[in-house]
Formats: C-alpha cells, sequence, structure tokens
C-alpha cells in the first residue's frame, strides 16, 4: 500500500470530530516572505525535482479574513532539500533556547490537532520563556487547547499585523480548496527569523518496492500522478522557496488511532498482510518537529527536508499482533486477502532509514522506540492518560 494510502488509514481511523475540525482551515493567499540564506553550508543535498513546475498548483482563492490579497512575487522554486549529516552533540529533553537570533519565542500552530497541539505543548516545555498559539476555524477545541498550555485563537481573534517568528503548519490538506494556498498564507505570518515547518507526508516518496528509502535517496512521486501527491509536493516547494523546512512523516499512531485500530475494527482488509509500513508516535512525530523548529543539533536550519520514522518498519500482520499480543487489544479474527502483484516490484512498500535526519538534529531518537515496543508496555501514552478529549 502507498503511504498515501496507509495515511488515509492512519488518519480517519479513530479521529474525533473536534481533532478533525480543528486541523482543517481556509486561507487567502498572498505574497511569499523573501526567500531566507541558509544558515550552514550542508554536507549531503540533492535537486527537488519538478518544483518549479509545482509552484503552479495554487489556483483559486481562499478565504482567510485576516490576510489581505497582494500581488504575488513571481520566483522560480527549484531548490536543493539540503539534509545535514555533520556529526552532533548527543539528544537532550531539557528546557533549551531556540537557535539563531529569532526575534522572539513565540510558536504558532495551523492546525494544533492531534499533532499539531502536542508539538506546541513540547514546544512551551522545552523552550523556556516561549508561548505557543493554536489557530483552529471554531472555538470548539478552545477548551483543550488551553488545557495544554496554548493561546487558542480563530481567524477573527488573531491579532491583526501579528508575525511569528516560529511557525508550524500541521493542517491536513483535507477540507482545502488550495492548500498550496493555504501554506502560502501561513508563511505570511511568520517573520522570517526563527524557522517555520511544513509537516508533510512520505508519501511523495515514490519507492513501493519494498525498498530502502534514506534521507539521502528519496526519489519523488511524479508531478500530475495524483491530487494527493500534487498539494503536499506544491507546500513542500512553496515552504523550500520560503526558506522553512519540511518534515515528511510516516504513518503517525497513538493507542486508539491509526492503521491498527482501523484493521482490528473491519476484520478482512483486502491488503497483503506482509506490506510493510514504516511508522512514528503522534508524541515523537511532534517532538521532532519541535526540534527542527528549535534548531537542535546543526541548526537553525533554512529549506531543509527531515524523514519522520522510528527506523523499525513493520508489516501490516505484525502490526496487528502486537496488539493482541501485548494484551492492549483483545483479540480478534483479522483477516487479509490481498496478495503481492505478480511478476512486478510494486504493491509492497518501503523501508524508511532516517539516519542523516537524526545526525542533523543533535542525535534525536524516538521516545517509543517501535511500535511493538511501545504496545508491549501497555500502550500508555499523553493521549489516553491526560483526560483531554483529542
Amino acid at each position: 500500500m502507498p503511504r498515501l494510502a496507509l495515511d488515509t488509514i492512519t488518519r480517519r481511523a479513530g479521529r474525533s470530530s473536534v481533532a478533525r475540525r480543528s486541523r482543517n482551515f481556509t486561507f487567502t493567499r498572498s505574497t511569499l516572505p523573501p526567500p531566507l540564506a541558509s544558515a550552514s553550508t550542508p554536507s549531503i543535498s540533492r535537486r527537488c525535482a519538478g518544483a518549479t513546475a509545482i509552484a503552479a498548483v495554487a489556483t483559486s482563492a481562499g478565504a482567510l479574513a485576516f490576510l489581505q490579497p497582494t500581488n504575488r512575487a513571481s520566483s522560480s522554486v527549484t531548490r536543493d532539500v539540503m539534509v545535514s549529516a555533520t556529526a552532533p552533540a548527543a539528544s537532550s529533553t531539557s528546557p533549551s533556547a531556540a537557535a539563531g537570533s529569532p526575534a522572539n519565542l513565540d510558536l504558532l500552530v495551523v492546525g494544533p490537532g492531534v499533532l499539531g497541539s502536542v508539538l506546541a505543548k513540547n514546544w512551551i516545555e522545552t523552550v523556556p520563556g516561549s508561548t505557543a498559539t493554536g489557530l483552529t476555524n471554531s472555538d470548539r477545541s478552545h477548551g483543550r487547547l488551553r488545557a495544554m498550555g496554548l493561546t487558542p485563537a480563530t481567524r477573527q481573534s488573531l491579532p491583526a499585523n501579528r508575525k511569528w517568528s516560529f511557525v508550524a503548519f500541521s493542517a491536513p490538506p483535507s477540507g482545502s480548496d488550495d492548500y498550496v494556498a493555504d501554506v502560502k498564507a501561513a508563511l505570511q505570518l511568520w517573520d522570517g527569523t526563527g524557522s517555520f515547518l511544513f509537516t508533510s507526508s512520505m508519501s511523495v516518496c515514490s519507492v513501493d518496492s519494498g525498498g530502502e528509502v534514506t534521507d539521502e535517496k528519496c526519489p519523488l512521486v511524479p508531478l500530475g500522478a495524483g491530487p494527493s501527491t500534487d498539494r503536499l509536493l506544491g507546500a513542500e516547494a512553496a515552504t523550500l522557496e520560503a526558506g522553512g523546512n519540511v518534515l515528511r512523516l510516516v504513518g503517525l499512531y497513538h493507542t486508539n488511532r491509526g492503521a491498527h485500530t482501523y484493521f482490528i475494527k473491519v476484520g478482512t482488509v483486502a491488503r497483503p498482510g506482509g506490506y510493510v509500513v514504516n511508522l512514528l508516535h503522534y508524541e515523537d512525530a511532534a517532538a521532532m518537529g519541535a526540534a527542527i523548529l528549535r534548531g537542535d543539533g546543526s541548526g537553525p536550519f533554512r529549506s531543509r527536508v527531515f524523514l519522520g520514522a522510528d527506523g523499525h518498519p513493520v508489516t501490516f500482520e505484525d502490526m496487528v499482533e502486537a496488539c493482541f499480543s501485548s494484551g492492549v487489544f483483545p483479540r480478534t479474527a483479522v483477516t487479509f486477502t490481498g496478495s503481492f502483484p505478480e511478476g512486478g516490484s510494486s504493491g509492497r512498500g518501503k523501508r524508511v532509514a532516517n539516519d542523516a535526519s537524526r545526525l542533523a538534529l543533535g542525535g534525536w531518537r524516538p521516545r517509543y522506540a517501535s511500535f511493538a515496543e511501545f504496545m508491549a508496555a501497555g500502550g500508555k501514552d499523553f493521549y489516553n492518560t491526560s483526560g483531554l478529549a483529542f
């Protein structure tokens, strides 16, 4: 199953209406801030193929009331996508200041849902003197956001002409008429210091043969292959052109949300049980995003792509068995009825190794080392122990 399909399962399974509503946005397009110079010279670079053509994806107008449309600056979005492999210091979870010279330590999260709100919580806990604002379409999730230490805001309540030194865009493409324009509008809320982060998906990587994908070797799906990947690639290109950073995430999960919950719910799955997928706990995805924003390791970062994965690929069958053998889920019948294509090398998944991303972030590593270990330890996390509704 391509990563995009796994994303669909992961994002939908167990999704609460509160989380879904808080992550869907409509923005109006406006001019990008000027591209920013790279803060350091990377040791590894690759060309983001097709980026110039991708920029043309944004064509329709949105409706974010507090932004006024302006003439868009024309420029090529062809960009070297760079990942540092410089040996860093050991990772740390203790509070630390953000790298570089940001104008302030305030973070704006556009789409503070299951992922974005925990990223903001991590930011507040690790950056002394910082604040975090969560931008939503309505006030339905504002009680939860306040309980997590965020300042909730809607389009109507956001201060006019306010800019943030740190911005994370974690709203999904669903519910957006023009996703690329949404990201460009969010870039206008960034003051150009600090860091901007766009959370993307490994579905933009074309490997589906069961082979390995690394920071250095991540071939992209061709532009035009599908509307979903076109939107993500266009949003990535806009982010990189403006000096922001991209975090390509694999399948995200917590105990009650992810592909495993869907499989257990439906019982019969028309996919091969041996299909290989890559996973990362939501808390670890949030922590990695915060590390990029802080500039841990060799930061501050500009126009870089990071891969987010726990480094332990798993098959569908093994994923479900980990749920049952741990006792976290009662054993039920789950049958995978699909088969691999005959005589071909596609339809088998990929194995993501993000060693260079971890090195660039100072030796970052996930709190939950693998899906199997997480379940074996009882499946306890912030989402099911905080008492908050996600």
